[in-house]
């Protein structure tokens, strides 16, 4: 009966594929009408994830209805843990993010722990794709623990494979080899599968790293020998760009060439441009030496590449090695040119406080670029000597020399110019990242003071049972504040260097008031304080829905901070006349004095303790205020002393019409 099945699928995909040639798209569609479970569809889309991109959202799409049609919820989630991987491959993560973020609430409600486990995974791949490390571990160690919980195996061992590349994301190759021994174990209990391919592949990867070529090519050699499906093309490709990266270390040039090039044709032959591109990196690496022409239209190609499809951290690396290959062939102009692209980049793409190499980097081409100028100006100062010489000699009039001075004195003022807007530029830059590094002294500092305090007591082993756990609880506490002020302080630092970004989609607010009630309810369960929801169902808000989501957490998780055990927080919303909702969040906390209320809302204000000696910062309000300002609302409060706050924001919507 599975032979059967096997067969009858294989003859469907066949058959669609010629259809979709030669048959007009309505006869098409009754084709695919034979696809009809949940598995039928995603076996399509993992045959056409990477041989043809399109027709893999198509089909995902289409299974998306089929599902929504039956009610399938847990097919519908599985179709979206698909539709988030073939964005993931294009690197339009926002968009993969959100697919899996909605299969995780349908897994959630469904209790189906090993699909949860599995859209988990994927979120931390995400997140680490994105440099959001603490994010990438918490959601891989949230998939580890509910897979060893259900005892599942390929969970286990994909939540093992991930950790390994996060950490060898942050240069730490031991606990990476660690994670990959824990998952090896599994791979004799477990049929192939596309995650032992990965392991191989990470084994390599970081045996690199180690210098100990021989076990790299080792171990994905293996890979490579089961990776002869089409469902492993990808990894295919991977492999193969992880063997010539080890002959290449490993001084062996010739098969390290022929190594890439193999890869490169057969990711042209399947598609995949996510991988092509980092192939064509790596054979340009081959020549940049000796043939730095052949390595610049390899690179060239590369960044056509990832300029097309917005990945942003390629579009640098490839400009920074373009550049180290103009400077070593003396073509400064160009390589300087290619710097300061990259540096426009970076600045777009990265906080400006947490990429010191890119200042230090930057700061050295302005100076090669001072000196650049500084040296043509004196080659021409020469030449005006010279040539003043000339006319001295063969008797040229006053005002002919006049005219020369002045066109000289007009050069250097301009370039004085242009060099004095440099520094002032370095110097804004300077005050932004020292301010930025004050706030951290202040916010961060006191939080790990008493952590370390606490640790110490621990370490002295003279506490007993009830007080260490008291003392490891208030330990959890503070790592929890230090991580949440981190948080908005990485936000802020943001706004400052690239300013508030919009994302404006319609959407119904229910969902995402639901989402974060669900995250701060033990908190506010903690404290014994009711927390009461009302508006009207058929809102729709125009707007940033993870602006949104910031500041109503922001909001609810301050009413909270501030309220005392037994008291109670209303959240309430009403439509506007003007064209905009007002969302509403009161408590019956200990209110704000008018002092502080003055200053509420502004960078120097200073953080207070919750009710239950909550520690926080006032850096929430500030950029709640950006956000809402950014949407075209307002933001107020109003509050009186020991009877409660009450914040007011706006945003633009409406009342959705009833049929």
């Amino acid at each position: 009966m599975k032979h059967f099945k096997y067969k009858t699928l294989v003859v469907v995909l066949f058959g669609s594929c010629l259809l979709s040639c030669f048959l007009p798209f309505h006869l098409l569609a009754q084709t695919l009408q034979k696809l009809n479970s949940t598995k039928d569809f995603i076996d399509v889309i993992k045959y056409y994830r990477y041989l043809n991109p399109d027709s893999a959202t198509y089909y995902v799409e289409l299974g998306i209805k089929a599902a929504e049609r039956k009610g399938d919820q847990l097919g519908k989630a599985a179709l979206l843990n698909q539709y988030g991987m073939i964005d993931d491959n294009f690197a339009r993560y926002r968009e993969s993010r959100q697919k899996y973020l909605e299969a995780e609430a349908i897994y959630r409600r469904k209790n189906d722990q090993v699909g949860l486990a599995m859209v988990l995974i994927r979120l931390a791949v995400v997140e680490r794709r994105k440099g959001n490390y603490d994010k990438s571990f918490e959601y891989a160690m949230k998939a580890l623990k509910v897979s060893e919980t259900n005892k599942h195996k390929l969970g286990i061992l994909e939540a093992r494979v991930v950790l390994a590349e996060t950490y060898y994301d942050l240069n730490d190759y031991q606990n990476a080899l660690e994670n990959l021994r824990l998952a090896q174990q599994l791979e004799k209990q477990l049929p192939l599968n596309n995650l032992m391919l990965n392991m191989y592949d990470d084994f390599g990867a970081v045996y690199n790293k180690l210098r100990d070529f021989d076990n790299a090519i080792k171990y994905v050699q293996i890979g490579l020998s089961k990776s002869h499906r089409v469902e492993y093309n990808g990894l295919r490709i991977s492999l193969m760009k992880t063997l010539g990266r080890a002959y290449q270390l490993k001084g062996d040039t010739k098969q390290a060439e022929k190594t890439f090039k193999e890869a490169l044709n057969f990711s042209r032959q399947i598609k995949n441009v996510l991988r092509e591109h980092a192939i064509l990196t790596d054979l340009a690496g081959i020549y940049e030496k000796k043939q730095p022409d052949t390595a610049l239209k390899y690179l060239n190609q590369a960044f056509a590449i990832v300029s097309k499809y917005n990945m942003y951290r390629q579009q640098i690396t490839i400009l920074d090695k373009k550049s180290a290959i103009y400077k070593q062939t003396g073509n400064l102009a160009e390589a300087l040119k290619a710097k300061e692209v990259s540096s426009a980049l970076a600045e777009q793409v990265f906080y400006k406080d947490m990429m010191k190499q890119v200042f230090n980097l930057e700061s050295a081409y302005e100076l090669q670029k001072s000196k650049a100028k500084l040296g043509e100006l004196a080659a021409k100062n020469k030449e005006q000597q010279l040539l003043k010489n000339v006319i001295l000699c063969v008797a040229i009039t006053f005002f002919v020399v006049l005219v020369v001075t002045l066109i000289y004195y007009l050069r250097s003022r301009k370039l004085n110019s242009l060099l004095s807007k440099a520094n002032d530029e370095l110097e804004e830059s300077n005050e932004v990242k020292d301010k930025f590094f004050s706030i951290i002294a202040h916010d961060i500092r006191s939080p790990l003071v008493s952590t370390i305090s606490i640790l110490k007591l621990i370490g002295d082993n003279e506490l007993d049972e009830t007080m260490q756990k008291h003392m490891v609880a208030k330990l959890v506490s503070h790592c929890d504040s230090s991580l949440e002020i981190l948080d908005k302080l990485l936000k802020w630092g943001q706004m400052q260097i690239k300013g508030v970004r919009l994302h404006l989609t319609e959407f119904n607010p229910a969902e995402n008031i639901k989402r974060n009630l669900d995250f701060l309810q033990q908190a506010a369960d903690k404290k014994h304080i009711q927390v009461s929801v009302a508006m009207p169902e058929q809102i729709v808000l125009k707007a940033d829905a993870d602006h949104f989501d910031f500041v109503i957490r922001n909001l609810l998780a301050n009413a909270i901070k501030f309220t005392e055990p037994h008291g109670l927080i209303k959240l309430t919303a009403q439509a506007l006349n003007d064209g905009f909702v007002q969302f509403s969040v009161s408590d019956t906390g200990v209110g704000i004095s008018e002092a502080r209320l003055e200053k509420i809302f502004q960078l120097s204000a200073m953080g207070t303790r919750g009710t239950s000696a909550e520690e926080g910062t006032s850096l929430g309000l500030v950029i709640c205020k950006e956000f809402v300002l950014a949407n075209h609302g307002q933001l107020t409060v109003e509050s009186k002393v020991g009877e409660g706050t009450t914040f007011h924001f706006t945003m633009k919507g409406h009342l959705k019409k009833t049929t």
